[in-house]
């Protein structure tokens, strides 16, 4: 796994001085290697304590695997630009790939079957997104609708909340949110919780507030490309995942999904006769 692209998903969940250690590596990759830890201390300027905690904040044993790591994370990137550089394409499908490459080595396959079940069993599903992740809640609600679950999801945040206080037991909650601080997600979440329900959030940033509270999280990229011309990469993600996710929901149950797929197909043959 890229371990730039992990400790990008953790840099919410940072205290102000582990992220200076945090941009440091992200800003100076290759340099790393070749630094002490007390190199490193004097010019971030913080404790070598801070480069240790945050070496293990994101699931390494301490400073030297982390350096061990992040060689063998470059090494595998130089291998990944030696082998396309020559190949002739657009800088924003490279960038798109590299994005989704990474949320495809964040996916765990024990999380995956654990959401598909809970959607699969659950009486009502409840989609929780505001703003640019609306979006995504939009194509999520859509598409379980088409498989014939029972889906709540409005675009206004004040409604979504009134909704959470009707949720019971056996029903799911969905929350989305990039940056998986937005507040009124997290109050919607926090009361599903207390009224019994399953929570799933999709984020893109493994330590930020939704991910600690679900019962499980499913995790995009974080990655974002800085142009005057903006990026969709973040949705980008959390639509692959809503692939994935919904492939995955099918293969539970074929013959089931097979036949309201032919039963909807009929319906709307229905409206053109």
């Amino acid at each position: 796994m890229d371990l730039l692209a992990v400790i990008s998903s953790y840099l919410p969940s940072l205290s102000k001085s582990e992220k200076k250690v945090a941009q440091f590596i992200l800003s100076n990759p290759d340099e790393i290697e070749k630094l002490s830890i007390n190199e490193i201390s004097t010019v971030v300027g913080v404790g070598e304590s801070t480069i240790v905690r945050f070496a293990r904040k994101i699931g390494l044993g301490g400073f030297q695997e982390l350096k061990l790591s992040l060689a063998r994370s470059q090494a595998l990137m130089t291998e990944k630009i030696a082998g396309k550089e020559n190949e002739e394409e657009y800088l924003v499908f490279k960038q798109y790939q590299e994005s989704l490459e990474e949320t495809k080595n964040f996916l765990n396959a024990d999380v995956i079957q654990e959401t598909t079940k809970k959607i699969h069993e659950a009486k009502r599903i409840f989609i929780f997104a505001v703003g640019k992740s609306g979006l995504t809640g939009m194509e999520l609600s859509d598409r379980l609708k088409r498989l014939g679950k029972t889906v709540e999801f409005v675009t206004d945040g004040q409604l979504q909340s009134i909704y959470a206080t009707t949720m019971q037991t056996g029903d799911v909650a969905f929350a989305i949110s990039t940056s998986g601080n937005t507040e009124e997600i997290i109050a919607n979440v926090k009361m599903a919780k207390e009224n019994g329900c399953f929570v799933i959030s999709m984020t893109n940033y493994i330590g930020s507030k939704v991910a600690k509270i679900s019962d499980v999280c499913l995790l995009a990229s974080s990655k974002e490309f800085i142009s005057d011309a903006g990026s969709f990469a973040t949705t980008v993600n959390q639509l692959f995942l809503i692939d994935v996710l919904t492939q995955e929901l099918v293969n539970l149950d074929p013959s089931h999904y097979h036949k309201l797929r032919m039963k909807r197909n009929q319906a709307l043959m229905n409206r053109l006769n």
